[in-house]
């Protein structure tokens, strides 16, 4: 197994710290065969893969052509850190047959994110917990803070970071 991560001085690239693919020795492996380089410059080939930012967001959002141009695919889900307006909580409650459901979610600013997109999501209870599109419609129901649910000035940076177990491997990564 080869060494996969330095936290130190690399012999071509000064002090940092480096994550190589899997296969490729993080001492002495081509800088294209680094995953993390803390080294990289803003201008170079760094850890951002896209970014933007938006009034409102209701619906998908596609980083991959944004810009006008399309990217290259990363192939798996991406990390993406994003800030938004409205961060407050919302509760509701619903009741029917058998079931009485309490529902609480701390932070209403929650995203999905897919291979090529970012949408605004909501936490659904139930039964089933699943996730949802929220929109500027959907308000607190049976108490809680603030409004609605509408995403309004969002800024995103998408990460060249897998963002899924399972990703991580010679499949994607080679």
């Amino acid at each position: 197994m080869a060494n996969r991560v330095l936290a130190g001085n690399r012999s071509t690239g000064g002090y940092g710290l480096y994550v190589s693919k899997a296969n490729s020795n993080v001492l002495t492996c081509d800088k294209k065969d680094l995953l993390f380089d803390s080294t990289q410059k803003t201008s170079g080939t760094g850890q951002v893969y896209a970014g933007g930012s938006k009034s409102s967001l209701s619906s998908a959002h596609n980083f991959v052509t944004a810009t006008g141009s399309t990217k290259p695919s990363l192939g798996y889900i991406p990390l993406v850190i994003h800030s938004e307006d409205y961060s407050g909580e919302w509760n509701g409650f619903e009741a029917g047959g058998f079931d009485l459901d309490d529902e609480y979610q701390s932070r209403v600013d929650l995203i999905g994110t897919t291979l090529t997109t970012i949408e605004p999501y909501k936490m659904t209870g139930g039964n089933n917990p699943s996730t949802g599109r929220r929109t500027a419609s959907q308000a607190n129901t049976m108490g809680g803070n603030g409004g609605t649910h509408a995403c309004t000035n969002i800024n995103f940076v998408v990460l060249k970071i897998p963002c899924a177990y399972g990703y991580m491997t010679s499949t994607y990564f080679t």
